[in-house]
């Protein structure tokens, strides 16, 4: 895989990351940038994207390459501006922590998730509808939960997010009772 692509689908997916409310779609997207696509046996192994931005760093064309990525998202995506998390990523991907970025979006996919799902709840007419998605949603928060502790527990901000999501299914079974 070449620097200049996985610049682009690191560039695509860290957008995802943080800015999904989905939970499976941000683990998902998650695993992408850090697992290697199979090929076929009998071919040389790939490297992840991360990886291969990782090694191409020390390519003294990397900046270039990172460059032309960068252009190129901005043509194809022209109504999203580039973050500084995307660009921390492909300028320094051996000193982006990763781990913490996606720490962190998931309790920020979490809320998101949690606010829409809370004025659908209220929007609702019969009791037992608002029972069955508030019971919905409490199980999303805790699947985050779970894989906060599996995925997050070195992150810097591992302590900060386990609170928040712990409050966040506190307030949240509290406001729909």
């Amino acid at each position: 895989m070449d620097i200049q692509r996985a610049g682009m689908q690191a560039l695509e997916t860290a957008y995802i990351i943080g800015t999904s409310k989905n939970i499976e779609t941000i683990k998902s997207r998650y695993n992408f940038l850090l697992n290697a696509p199979e090929v076929p046996q009998g071919l040389d192994p790939a490297l992840s994207i991360l990886d291969t931005l990782k090694k191409g760093q020390s390519n003294p064309q990397y900046s270039t390459l990172i460059e032309t990525a960068c252009d190129n998202y901005k043509t194809n995506y022209y109504d999203r501006p580039l973050q500084d998390y995307q660009l921390n990523l492909v300028t320094n991907p051996n000193g982006f922590d990763l781990n913490s970025f996606y720490c962190i979006s998931l309790v920020n996919a979490v809320k998101r998730f949690c606010a829409e799902q809370a004025e659908d709840i209220n929007a609702m007419k019969k009791e037992t509808a608002k029972a069955k998605r508030a019971a919905k949603v409490l199980e999303t928060i805790r699947t985050t939960q779970t894989e906060l502790q599996a995925k997050c527990s070195t992150a810097s901000s591992y302590s900060t997010a386990l609170a928040e999501i712990q409050n966040l299914e506190i307030t949240f079974n509290y406001e729909t009772v």
